[in-house]
């Protein structure tokens, strides 16, 4: 089906997301060639792909253009790299979140291990003053469970804002979202044009949206 040339008559029966890698491929002959054919056809998939989202997301981009045009000069050069800052801290907080689940898990007795333990610690009846090396470990042991769930709680009250400023995007912002800044190194916005087979001004209109929307969430406009 890839080498089917679209037209008006049948790009109706095209898969949306094909469309998206067609226009690409067409974009990119067109850098080589100037055929009115790949003119045609690509002012023919342009057309249909406006309208399509139209009916989707005009409403949405609206708002968004709106919340742009209120945001003062000096913020609007700033807001987007303060949201990304705050999405790598995000990051880097959830996987702090799930070492310290994951020593939480390793910390813990298990309980019938911890009664044998108990009962040959030689606890004092009269005083319960601890007089062995090994109720020493078991304390020294619950100090850390502790310690650990304390920095847990800690870590998910950081997480919080960004976990709900999240919830207020729709499926493809939290995709992307998730793709460029979940990970070790960010993501070039090429590779993930291709990865997602969107073409560059729906991937840039996510982009900028997602970001305005976890902006007006976080409060930083």
């Amino acid at each position: 089906m890839k080498n089917v040339q679209v037209t008006e008559l049948n790009i109706s029966m095209v898969p949306v997301d094909w469309l998206f890698t067609r226009y690409q491929k067409l974009e990119k002959s067109r850098k080589s060639t100037s055929s009115p054919a790949v003119q045609h056809e690509l002012m023919i998939i342009k057309e249909h792909l406006k309208k399509t989202d139209k009916s989707s997301v005009h409403h949405r981009e609206d708002e968004v253009e709106q919340i742009e045009m209120n945001i003062p000069v000096a913020i609007r050069q700033q807001y987007v790299s303060i949201v990304e800052y705050r999405l790598k801290q995000y990051y880097q907080s959830n996987k702090r979140k799930h070492w310290l689940n994951a020593e939480l898990q390793k910390v813990k007795p298990q309980e019938p291990k911890f009664t044998a333990e108990m009962e040959l610690s030689g606890v004092s009846g009269h005083s319960g003053l601890p007089h062995s090396s090994t109720e020493h470990a078991v304390m020294n042991m619950f100090d850390r469970i502790e310690r650990i769930q304390d920095e847990i709680w800690e870590v998910e009250d950081q997480l919080y804002p960004m976990e709900k400023a999240l919830r207020s995007l729709d499926p493809d912002q939290l995709m992307l979202i998730e793709a460029k800044y979940f990970c070790r190194e960010e993501e070039l916005d090429e590779y993930l044009m291709n990865k997602f087979n969107w073409y560059r001004a729906k991937y840039y209109q996510v982009k900028k949206t997602a970001l305005i929307l976890l902006a007006q969430s976080l409060r930083i406009i």
